[in-house]
Formats: structure tokens, C-alpha cells, sequence
């Protein structure tokens, strides 16, 4: 028997199948992958927003400025300031505000890990006395630490 003689249609090939409906594993997809997009965008904002990396950029400026004029009465006072103005960000204000001293150290030392109490105690009796003679190398080091690991939100010191 010959093939071409036989009696058939030609071969009908299915419908394509379309993209829509999508299935329900898409649409988990799509949404899963808006959730992540969101949540990194909102994280990245509280990354940038974040007072300390403000505050650990404008330490830099002022170890540069002392640099240049080598003034240590200004540094202590620089360096004061700019806790204290992190620290009223970050902590409710009728915590910080009147903080000076040895109250104001050891709350710098209480919120916050790895700072050095030597190399802090310039601020707390620096800036009242005449002549000032302290590591600012340390004094650095102990402000970008207390500015990298101080704790946000209510802090309860002693």
C-alpha cells in the first residue's frame, strides 16, 4: 500500500499555549521578588539615614581640622559635642541633655562597647581644665568606637 494514497488529513498541530493565566508559582514569584526589592530599599534607607554614619564622617573632618591647627582644647570640645549630639539622636532627650562629667562618661561608656575609660576621661574633665594633656590618637579611637558600637534606642544608666 502506498502512503501518499491513503485517505489522511493533514497533521494538526495543537493551540500554543499562552502566558496568561500564569500559573500560581509566577505569581509567588513576582511577589516574592517585590518583597525583597522593597525590604532592601527600605533597609538601604535606614542605612543611609543613620545618624552615626553622619557623625563618623563629620569625626573625620575634625581630626582633620586638628591636623592642621593641632588645638586640643578644640578637639575636646569638638569631639564632646559631636557625642553629645549623637547621643541626644539617638537617646531620649531628658536622658542626655544634662549629662557632664563622670555621669556623662559613664554613660558613654555604659551604652556603647570597646571604648577605652582612659582615653575618654579627657571628655568628661577636659574641657574644664586650663591645660589639657591626653593621647588624641586614643581619644580618635575611642570616639569611632563609641560611634560604631553605641546601641540605639532607651538606654537605662546608672
Amino acid at each position: 500500500m502506498n502512503a501518499e494514497s491513503l485517505p489522511l488529513r493533514p497533521m494538526q498541530l495543537p493551540e500554543a499555549v499562552g502566558w496568561w493565566p500564569m500559573a500560581p508559582g509566577w505569581w509567588l514569584l513576582i511577589l516574592l521578588s517585590v518583597a525583597i526589592v522593597i525590604a532592601l530599599i527600605c533597609w538601604l534607607r535606614r542605612r543611609l539615614a543613620d545618624p552615626r554614619r553622619a557623625a563618623l564622617a563629620e569625626l573625620k573632618s575634625i581630626q582633620q581640622r586638628f591636623q592642621h591647627d593641632g588645638d586640643k582644647r578644640a578637639l575636646i570640645n569638638h569631639c564632646n559635642q559631636l557625642l553629645k549630639r549623637t547621643a541626644l539622636t539617638l537617646f531620649p532627650r531628658q536622658d542626655v541633655a544634662a549629662l557632664s562629667g563622670d555621669e556623662w562618661l559613664t554613660f558613654l561608656l555604659s551604652s556603647s562597647r570597646g571604648c577605652q575609660p582612659q582615653a575618654l576621661q579627657c571628655l568628661a574633665d577636659g574641657p574644664y581644665r586650663p591645660h589639657t594633656d591626653y593621647d588624641t590618637t586614643a581619644l580618635f579611637s575611642a570616639c569611632r568606637q563609641w560611634l560604631k558600637t553605641v546601641k540605639k534606642g532607651k538606654q537605662k544608666h546608672v
